[in-house]
């Protein structure tokens, strides 16, 4: 059953999105130009919206990302001008127009972003093949999970540039190049650093003294090595290497207990969820725990 996507526009809102690619779980439609050919058309599409993005994942059947959709609308003009330039002058916006003020709202959407996204490489991926291909690329709409800043965003962040070592591709994440983490690590530049300095760097501020995105790789870097070691241990939201957590992924809302019933409450609109139970992991950072909506088992990974 279809719900209505959870999309807290009043605030500026963290999102992990997800998803994967039509056929069975053996079945790996993304090779290397593939892989590239999503992280080049991410990178334009970012480039009209603006929708913030810290950490992508591309793998053979399915995607992950990490960004940050902010609260306020862009100014039209600054609406007509990402048009433009997306559109390389072919189409135009004029300033004050209803199809302006429809564009100005979408551009900050998560929803149009990720359409947009998934249009444009499922249009160039069935173009493409030996044969020409018909249909539907995606199994089903992506999946969304609302992320609380601070604990739950960098816990995410470790989960989705993770994913080839879990999946057995590499033993460390830095040696896999379609993933954020690896082109940070093989190029000494992440591919979206204009969006870290804008958004997560100033979220980190303080974090294990953090002041600049070196500091902020160093972190990560250390998370992931130690991640790495991790082969049979299973705890709470933390990934292992040999299974996925569903929670990053299915989990709906995630962060402190406060945060998801704030979220829920206004998302049910007044209706009692008072006595809802969340999931709680079981670690904790600096005494913080962080919740899940859902209450989901853990899944073999594909």
């Amino acid at each position: 059953m279809r719900h209505a996507r959870i999309k807290p526009d009043y605030m500026d809102t963290w999102h992990h999105c997800y998803n994967r690619t039509v056929g069975t779980k053996l079945d790996r439609p993304f090779g290397d130009v593939e892989k590239e050919e999503f992280v080049r058309t991410l990178k334009r599409v970012a480039k009209l919206y603006t929708i913030r993005i810290v950490s992508y994942q591309v793998m053979s059947n399915h995607f992950h990302l990490l960004i940050h959709a902010p609260c306020k609308l862009p100014s039209e003009k600054e609406t007509c001008r990402r048009y433009r330039s997306f559109y390389r002058g072919k189409r135009t916006l004029t300033p004050g127009t209803p199809l302006c003020r429809t564009w100005q709202a979408r551009l900050r959407d998560v929803s149009w972003f990720m359409r947009h996204l998934q249009q444009l490489f499922a249009s160039w991926f069935n173009r493409t093949r030996p044969i020409r291909r018909r249909g539907s690329l995606w199994a089903d709409r992506f999946e969304n999970v609302v992320l609380e800043k601070g604990i739950a965003v960098w816990r995410c962040w470790n989960y989705v540039e993770h994913n080839p070592v879990r999946a057995k591709m590499v033993l460390n994440a830095a040696d896999y190049r379609f993933c954020s983490y690896g082109v940070w690590t093989q190029r000494g530049r992440h591919p979206f650093e204009a969006h870290l300095n804008e958004i997560p760097l100033p979220m980190l501020v303080g974090r294990s003294g953090i002041n600049s995105l070196d500091q902020v790789y160093k972190l990560l870097d250390a998370s992931m090595s130690a991640r790495a070691e991790l082969n049979r241990q299973k705890t709470g939201f933390l990934l292992t290497a040999q299974r996925r957590v569903r929670y990053w992924v299915d989990g709906c809302v995630i962060g402190s207990e406060l945060f998801i019933r704030d979220i829920m409450n206004r998302r049910y609109d007044g209706e009692d969820i008072a006595g809802r139970r969340l999931v709680r992991s079981a670690d904790t950072d600096r005494g913080q725990a962080l919740y899940a909506w859902r209450r989901l088992r853990n899944l073999p990974d594909s």
